[in-house]
């Protein structure tokens, strides 16, 4: 299949006026499993009767495109992790994200974005013990800072961060609850901020998912809290060579990020809680579609984001004869 110069033109546009739809329409165009990298999202969910063997043992291959649009700017991702189950209940996976950043409608110059480049190559460890009574899924998600901080794909840090999921079963109902802690705020399929963090914090988020069938649902309530100094580094906006362009704390809203390339101060820098919403639907094994809202409080932020997944480890695996 063959597109016009003018056609691949209007896509691009699209993707860096911060259209979610347009980057939906780059991954149906180029979807090859050997460029993409799943985002971070370490900790393995869903209900345990979903998945009562734990992981299946042997090679993985996973390719995805997400991301999040608000006001205050378009970040996008793809990607494909690949990794290997050693067991029913543990395994690992590595991979370098591909990240598309649109600009903030508070922001004139499209030369002051982040516009398009390579993140940083991450490594997860993953635990999982799927059991009736309750499922526990564990990870520890590794960074190293390979991507350019200059457009703020990177931190410039090695980075850590141990997440914990537990959830129970009662028929299609499943309350669930997610803790974690690590030196940086990680992205989630709920919410890809348009900036990156580094300093010492825990996150939380409890809510409840309904899962009939092929669609499910899930509503939740999330909470980040830092301590210590931190620093953020926007993804959103990029100073000229000339400008130092450093902010030292907070403003009202905590929107530095949209007016700094790097902000330090104190926890409530990056201080954080809110609540989001998702509906997934899997119209067959291997493909996973999702749509999600966030709100943050603190950043008075609506955000809006999509997911398109593709288990692609049938690949990797003997076939029966």
């Amino acid at each position: 299949m063959k597109f016009s110069s003018e056609s691949m033109k209007r896509v691009w546009k699209l993707l860096f006026r911060g259209l979610p739809s347009a980057g939906l329409v780059l991954a149906l165009l180029f979807l090859d499993p050997s460029l993409f990298a799943q985002s971070p999202n370490p900790a393995a969910t869903g209900p345990a009767k979903d998945n009562p063997g734990g992981f299946t043992p042997g090679w993985t291959l996973g390719a995805k495109f997400e991301g999040s649009y608000s006001n205050d700017g378009g970040v996008y991702d793809m990607g494909s992790a690949l990794g290997y189950n050693f067991t029913r209940h543990f395994g690992l996976d590595a991979g370098v994200p591909f990240y598309f950043v649109s600009t903030p409608f508070s922001i004139n110059n499209p030369g002051g974005v982040s516009g398009i480049g390579v993140g940083s190559f991450f490594t997860d460890l993953r635990w999982n013990y799927p059991k009736k009574s309750l499922n526990y899924s564990s990870a520890i998600h590794l960074t190293a800072p390979t991507g350019d901080k200059k457009k703020g794909f990177s931190i410039g840090h090695v980075t850590w961060n141990e997440s914990n999921h537990f959830d129970h079963a009662f028929g299609d109902f499943s309350p669930f609850l997610d803790a974690g802690v690590g030196n940086s705020v990680l992205d989630t399929k709920f919410f890809h901020r348009p900036f990156m963090t580094y300093g010492y914090n825990a996150q939380f988020n409890g809510g409840v998912e309904y899962d009939p069938g092929k669609f499910s649902f899930s509503v939740a309530a999330y909470d980040v809290a830092p301590w210590g100094n931190q620093t953020l580094i926007s993804r959103v906006f990029r100073c000229g060579s000339a400008a130092t362009c450093t902010s030292g704390g907070a403003t009202k809203n905590r929107k530095t990020f949209t007016t700094s390339s790097v902000s330090t101060g104190g926890a409530d820098l990056v201080r954080d809680n809110g609540y989001n919403a998702g509906i997934d639907y899997k119209p067959v094994g291997y493909l996973d579609l999702e749509f999600d809202f966030s709100r943050s409080v603190p950043l008075q932020l609506n955000s809006y984001s999509f997911g398109i997944g593709v288990d692609l480890s049938w690949l990797l695996r003997p076939r029966p004869h």
